[in-house]
């Protein structure tokens, strides 16, 4: 029994050393990347600075912002695109929504062609100009690629919420205030 104890105790005292240095270097980690850089179909630049409690994001400074990151051949993607685009309109002087489509490489011509089709309005990012910000989210939040999956950042640029699957849009707008 002694014995055991023993191994017990060293056991978890292993444990916990191990989790200390993985979560300080995952800490490290996230202070190295100051900004990560996104391009939207369009062309437009959108720059993000990593903070200690979220993202600010250069162009949409004063508003809280609602990464989307979603398929376009994932039904509920497709389903909430209405909710989103109908959020967007309602709220454009306090929200920005940003569209990251992160199923399928696709070029930026087929994605605008998707945009145009959906009546999409807000700038959205093609997975080939979205890699650094898919391994950040997924190295920090511990998102496994499940879409949609909506990160809710306030106004000055806390992180609010996440959510994996469909959100009604009162739901997200709790978080935007």
């Amino acid at each position: 029994m002694k014995i055991f104890k023993r191994v017990f105790k060293t056991g978890f005292a292993a444990l916990l050393l191990g989790a200390f240095f993985l979560t300080t270097a995952q800490a490290k980690e996230a202070q190295e990347v100051q900004n990560i850089e996104l391009n939207t179909t369009t062309g437009q630049p959108v720059t993000i600075t990593v903070t200690q409690n979220g993202f600010l994001f250069d162009k949409f400074k004063g508003k809280a912002v609602l990464l989307d990151f979603f398929g376009p051949y994932c039904p509920p993607c497709l389903l909430e695109i209405p909710h989103l685009i109908e959020m967007q309109k309602e709220n454009k002087d306090k929200l920005q929504i940003i569209g990251v489509q992160v199923q399928t490489q696709m070029s930026n011509d087929d994605l605008n062609a998707f945009i145009k089709e959906k009546g999409i309005n807000y700038p959205v990012v093609n997975l080939d100009y979205a890699w650094d910000l898919v391994s950040f989210v997924r190295a920090n939040t511990g998102w496994k690629g499940q879409i949609p999956y909506m990160m809710v950042f306030d106004k000055e640029g806390n992180i609010k919420r996440q959510f994996i699957g469909m959100v009604p849009n009162e739901t997200i707008l709790k978080y935007i205030k």
